[in-house]
């Protein structure tokens, strides 16, 4: 018969025994080498156990990874595992913090300012691009399962999930770079993709792009006019070549006070002028900036068209789509050019002429009007097409500034004001071959005595761009230099 004395003694053996299995298993493994996936898994379950209820409601990314990077010492410390490839505990903590809290392989990479964006093609495909060039990353993944957590982690703070049944997801990542990942399933190589865009944090002004010979100082003082003097603009270019970067500038030199509503896909620009500068100063110019889900989203009525009908009924100077892409995205921005709104906007195209017509030819899928007439339409409601390219040696260029005077029967009428004009193209040696390409920006080209007087009436002063109001000299020089008297801004 068994008495409390022995059912005691029982547990408390059941309970040693208990205890020795556990150290058993503690022992093996502190002693016995493991993977690096295997203590991983093992350290994320840590996680999950001590975990206290503020880091799961935490929201804040920053803060919260501060509290798993003290977890992740804490388990390292206290179990000092032993894994294959780290002989040291600081390099094992440093590889599971950029893999819990980071993104393995590509930590570096998102946190490096001077790279733009990160492209992987498979675990062991990984390029970058920075200062406009394409590098070779010197980092991969492990495998594809090990690839594939991370695109989960990039993704995952939108919520979504990438499954054969979609293999695609446009996201943002927790630090608001837009990233877009393909499934396995679709890829020739059974490998997922992705690539991530990333935003720079660095203020780009017009000083900036004017020492970096974006464009000359007297191509300045015209594209600052421009939405001065209430006049709409396309700017057009190849993916990459900086058309959001250039508008955003651009976008700064309208009166504060005029209305602006922005539709982006993602939300890009940064347009909110604050008193004196300050970070928490009070906002002092009149701007409503919206991001629209992508047309093929039917679960949102936020798409591009449907939010440029919006503006229209929301009092707005101007507005400005970030891209046009589909034919009732365009016809509903003429629309908006012809109700009395000034517009900017983006377009890839291959040069100004050449705008007009992709204007025009996706206007016409959505609209019944005689092409001539719509044309005349497009014409008279664009008034500049500035063209901007990147360069074979990463330089991003304005390469041309042309006015639109308006058409002739199905052929728009382009006036070019500026063109980049490609000298020569120097090899420089060294690690690996560098291109530089030689060239000078040169007007040649003046403006109408219609858009001068279209100027005067806006309040623009004629010593403004007196310059630009006579035939160019064949050895007028572009400068690049600025000073107090350059601008006259």
């Amino acid at each position: 018969m068994l008495t409390r004395g022995k059912i005691s003694e029982m547990q408390q053996k059941v309970s040693h025994q208990m205890n020795a299995k556990d150290n058993i298993a503690e022992l093996k493994h502190k002693y016995t080498t493991i993977s690096f996936e295997e203590v991983l898994e093992l350290c994320q379950k840590y996680i999950t156990k001590m975990a206290t209820h503020t880091f799961r409601r935490e929201n804040d990314a920053a803060r919260k990874r501060d509290m798993a990077r003290a977890y992740i010492n804490e388990f390292v410390d206290s179990q000092r595992p032993s894994v294959e490839g780290y002989f040291e505990l600081a390099a094992l903590k440093q590889a599971l913090i950029n893999e819990i809290t980071h993104y393995g392989p590509i930590t570096k990479a998102m946190e490096d300012p001077t790279i733009d964006e990160i492209r992987a093609n498979g675990p062991d495909q990984i390029f970058v691009e920075s200062g406009g060039r394409t590098l070779i990353w010197d980092q991969h993944f492990s495998d594809r399962e090990h690839m594939e957590r991370i695109v989960s982690k990039l993704i995952g703070v939108s919520k979504m999930r990438l499954t054969p049944m979609i293999p695609m997801v446009n996201a943002r990542t927790i630090e608001g770079f837009r990233v877009n990942a393909t499934h396995a399933e679709i890829s020739p190589y059974d490998l997922p993709a992705f690539v991530i865009r990333k935003f720079s944090k660095k203020k780009i002004t017009f000083e900036t792009m004017i020492q970096n010979h974006s464009f000359s100082v007297n191509m300045f003082k015209l594209l600052s006019i421009i939405p001065k003097a209430d006049m709409s603009w396309i700017t057009v270019g190849p993916t990459g070549s900086g058309k959001t970067t250039l508008n955003e500038v651009l976008v700064k030199e309208i009166n504060p006070l005029s209305r602006i509503i922005t539709i982006e896909n993602p939300s890009e620009m940064r347009l909110l002028q604050r008193e004196g500068g300050s970070e928490h100063g009070r906002v002092i110019n009149d701007v409503l900036q919206y991001e629209s889900v992508p047309e093929e989203d039917d679960s949102s009525p936020a798409t591009m068209e449907n939010l440029l009908i919006n503006a229209m009924r929301q009092s707005p100077h101007w507005i400005g789509p970030g891209e046009l892409r589909t034919p009732g995205e365009f016809a509903t921005a003429l629309r908006a050019a012809q109700t009395g709104h000034f517009f900017f906007t983006t377009l890839h195209a291959e040069g100004d002429t050449e705008a007009i017509y992709r204007f025009l030819t996706a206007y016409l899928m959505a609209s019944n009007e005689p092409a001539e007439l719509a044309l005349r339409n497009i014409c008279s409601a664009v008034k500049f097409v500035i063209f901007q390219e990147k360069l074979a040696d990463g330089t991003r260029k304005v390469t041309s500034i042309s006015e639109v005077l308006g058409s002739e029967g199905l052929k728009p009428i382009v006036n070019p004001i500026y063109k980049f004009i490609c000298d020569d193209v120097l090899e420089e040696e060294g690690t690996h071959k560098v291109l530089r390409i030689i060239g000078r920006h040169k007007r040649v080209g003046k403006l109408s005595e219609k858009l001068q007087q279209s100027m005067l009436k806006a309040g623009i002063k004629k010593s403004r761009f007196a310059f630009l109001t006579t035939d160019p000299e064949e050895d007028e020089v572009e400068g690049y230099t600025l000073d107090e008297h350059s601008l006259n801004h």
